[in-house]
């Protein structure tokens, strides 16, 4: 049932793909209203899979880089489609759309966890960290898509090429809005995901931190979203130079997410953490 829900939401990722890029380039509201449409059935569809998998193995389905990136490709989703209720933000939707169809795409050619998870991946807490951690990941991805997008718009202004790119794009007030938002959220979700993970690897190691690669590319990672959020909210660093940093900062999180899980062995690594059967190493 899970594998018919999947083909499913991808299916609706690409129609809502080819729905919003129809509205990017004729710029007619009604494509974007049933973009919107397909890509929430979508989400809902989505989300029914996930479920349907977590009541198949017993565990949150987030335990290998398959599983990772499929469960990513929901907190995107979802997290796109709430901001552009709050802000409005039409456009969004021909940027998290086709990257969200990307990332189904790739994880349909890995292969599954060879074996069922263990006792030790169905715990409460093991499912507070991944899901706080992948949610967050994808209201950052936001930040990222909307510093990306001012990026873009302010070089169009500076250059003067007030073309048909330009209309077309969101006011800068309102990516910044949707950068400082999600970025807010996003950390705060961060957060709660490292403390859970933390405190799980008391429960279970008797150490909160081990000094890991992934635990280490964690904290960097919370350092450079601490130091964006300080930089926004007592500085005033807004506009281009924070649109700036939270491309860096991304990219700290998506080495993290990706580079040492595929890099490094031991308990955090793709390939350790679905046959895990403890105690851990």
């Amino acid at each position: 049932m899970s594998a018919t829900l999947h083909w499913l939401t991808l299916a609706a990722y690409l129609l809502g793909t080819g729905l919003y890029l129809g509205f990017v380039i004729w710029q007619r509201r009604g494509l974007h209203v049933m973009g919107r449409g397909v890509l929430w059935a979508g989400f809902s569809l989505h989300t029914l899979a996930l479920a349907a998998s977590w009541v198949e193995t017993g565990a949150l389905p987030a335990l290998s880089l398959r599983q990772s990136l499929d469960v990513f490709s929901w907190a995107l989703m979802g997290a796109s489609l709430l901001v552009n209720l709050r802000l409005g933000i039409m456009i969004l939707g021909a940027l998290t759309a086709p990257l969200c169809a990307l990332l189904l795409m790739a994880a349909a050619v890995l292969p599954m966890p060879a074996a069922p998870p263990s006792a030790l991946l169905k715990s409460a807490w093991i499912t507070i960290h991944v899901l706080c951690l992948l949610a967050g990941y994808g209201l950052l991805a936001l930040t990222f898509l909307g510093g990306g997008l001012y990026l873009l718009q302010d070089s169009l202004i500076r250059k003067k090429r007030l073309g048909a790119a330009f209309k077309r794009l969101p006011s800068l007030s309102r990516l910044d809005a949707l950068g400082q938002q999600a970025l807010v959220a996003g950390f705060c979700l961060l957060t709660v995901g490292l403390i859970t993970g933390a405190v799980y690897a008391q429960i279970t190691l008797g150490s909160y931190w081990r000094w890991h690669p992934k635990e280490v590319w964690s904290l960097i990672t919370w350092l450079c979203y601490a130091a964006l959020l300080h930089t926004r909210l007592v500085q005033g660093w807004r506009g281009r130079r924070g649109a700036w940093l939270g491309v860096a900062a991304f990219a700290a999180l998506m080495f993290t997410f990706l580079g040492v899980g595929l890099l490094y062995s031991g308990y955090h690594s793709f390939e350790a953490l679905p046959t895990l059967t403890g105690p851990l190493p």
